[in-house]
């Protein structure tokens, strides 16, 4: 980008409608947290006859499975509900199933409704997954787009958090009682916000489209944004069947590899696994000397402030050096877990090294959300035309939901075939090949306009505008 652009973008200070939005969204992510953190505290206390009912490990593998298939189902509704509704609208949409999630759950009495709870939970989930860096790519300036990803990304720790912390003190129902009154006030703020000029303006909305960008961006010349976001539209004007050509042309099925490659990673590195079964883990780590439900709060909230530290780092350094420290990171805290439960099996003294596994637990978790999380969330918002940007996004979140379902549901299969230790060593394994692709395939977009992003993608290099002033005013989208 040009300096003169730069220097002029950095003038523009009038942002918290975006942070608004953005907090918004972590609200949104704060759900998914509570959703999937749920797990490994209550799953225990059903493990063990702490709760109201008595569960085999086959029920607690399928509890966690559900989730998960709930989630592929919804990435594949996504895709209608954000062509149609826009962003924001599904944003609004993903609430329902939540609400029934945790309602569900409050009235649970035998294990049916812990199943119909989670699939409800799922797709939610799936949707969610599917939308939000839609929404947040759309509002942004692009010098804080990431740093909104980043917010967005810190809910899911700061909703594992509170989980974790209610599961020490509330009963499952009361907790969901409390998770639906998050739920309660996240569709409130989602009812209140305007939908997002971009889909205003694909649904031919001109004037609330003016209102939608007087609203985002408050220092904006409202007529010159609405003009260069329709010709923006204009250009790539299409329905979504037609739009699917688009993947003919190499460079966007080259992009569309790469977001499958990113959450491939993410979903493959056992995020999943150790989210979900972490006290588990704990436990058979024979970690002693610490609760293990207190364990998991302190990995928790390394995994919050790795969240704020992203949100600098993003913009800072770029989306490719975080994705390789964070998969290198990974790499180390797998590898040593699996040699912790190696030295197990070898006899060694449990108390001598039980401090390794919670060393491993911690590092894996701020390596995660330092940037394996939130970098392919970014890039899915960024690197596609808008015309098949919500397709793209939704093939995103339907392999992501692949992804976990199959790393989740086969944990449990490979513990029993394998063991832990050569579990953590495969996942270390599948992570060493992250840092290649990441080096090799994955375009910087740090700083970058969406116009540029598709300028450099298409032509393998940026074009020059000639009108600075309209350049300037393009940025955000």
């Amino acid at each position: 980008m040009d300096t003169r652009t730069k220097e002029t973008e950095t003038k523009r200070t009038v942002t918290w409608p975006q942070w608004i939005g953005g907090i918004g969204v972590g609200l949104l992510l704060m759900q998914i947290g509570l959703l999937a953190g749920w797990s490994s505290p209550y799953i225990e206390r059903l493990l063990t006859g702490q709760s109201f009912m008595l569960i085999t490990v086959k029920e607690a593998s399928l509890i966690v499975s559900f989730l998960n298939l709930g989630r592929l189902f919804g990435a594949i509704i996504g895709v209608i509900f954000v062509n149609i509704f826009g962003s924001r609208k599904s944003i609004l949409i993903c609430t329902i199933p939540m609400s029934f999630c945790w309602i569900f759950t409050i009235i649970a009495d035998r294990i049916f409704w812990l199943y119909l709870g989670r699939i409800c939970g799922g797709i939610s989930m799936g949707i969610s997954y599917s939308c939000f860096s839609l929404y947040l790519g759309e509002i942004a300036d692009s010098n804080i787009r990431g740093a909104l990803v980043t917010v967005g990304m810190a809910g899911v720790s700061c909703g594992t958090l509170f989980i974790f912390l209610m599961a020490c003190y509330l009963s499952f129902r009361i907790s969901a009682i409390v998770n639906l009154i998050f739920n309660i006030i996240l569709t409130i703020l989602f009812i209140w916000l305007p939908d997002t000029p971009h889909h205003l303006v694909k649904k031919n909305q001109d004037e609330k489209a003016k209102q939608s960008i007087l609203w985002y961006h408050r220092d904006s010349n409202v007529d010159l944004e609405l003009s260069n976001l329709k010709n923006f539209y204009n250009e790539f004007n299409e329905s979504t069947f037609v739009a699917l050509k688009q993947f003919k042309i190499p460079q966007i099925r080259n992009a569309m590899l790469v977001t499958i490659a990113l959450f491939f990673y993410t979903q493959m590195c056992g995020l999943n696994t150790i989210l979900f079964y972490m006290e588990t883990i704990i436990k058979s780590a024979q970690v002693d000397f610490i609760e293990p439900s207190f364990i998991v709060i302190i990995v928790t909230i390394f995994g919050i402030m790795a969240s704020l530290i992203s949100m600098t780092l993003i913009d800072t350094f770029g989306r490719k050096i975080l994705m390789c420290c964070s998969c290198l990171m990974v790499i180390i805290a797998l590898s040593s877990l699996g040699t912790h439960f190696q030295l197990l099996d070898m006899n060694v003294d449990p108390k001598i090294i039980q401090w390794l596994p919670i060393v491993c637990i911690i590092l894996f978790e701020m390596a995660a959300f330092v940037g394996l999380l939130p970098v392919p969330s970014a890039v899915v918002g960024e690197i596609f035309p808008p015309n098949i940007k919500c397709v793209a996004a939704s093939i995103s979140s339907i392999f992501a939901s692949l992804f976990a379902l199959v790393a989740a549901g086969t944990y449990q299969i490979l513990v029993d075939l394998i063991t832990k230790k050569y579990i953590f060593w495969m996942y270390s394994i599948i992570m060493t090949t992250a840092i290649p692709v990441t080096i090799i395939f994955l375009p910087e977009t740090k700083g970058k306009t969406l116009q540029e992003i598709q300028n450099q993608l298409m032509n393998g290099k940026l074009k020059e505008v000639k009108n600075i002033n309209d350049k300037t005013e393009t940025s955000r989208f």
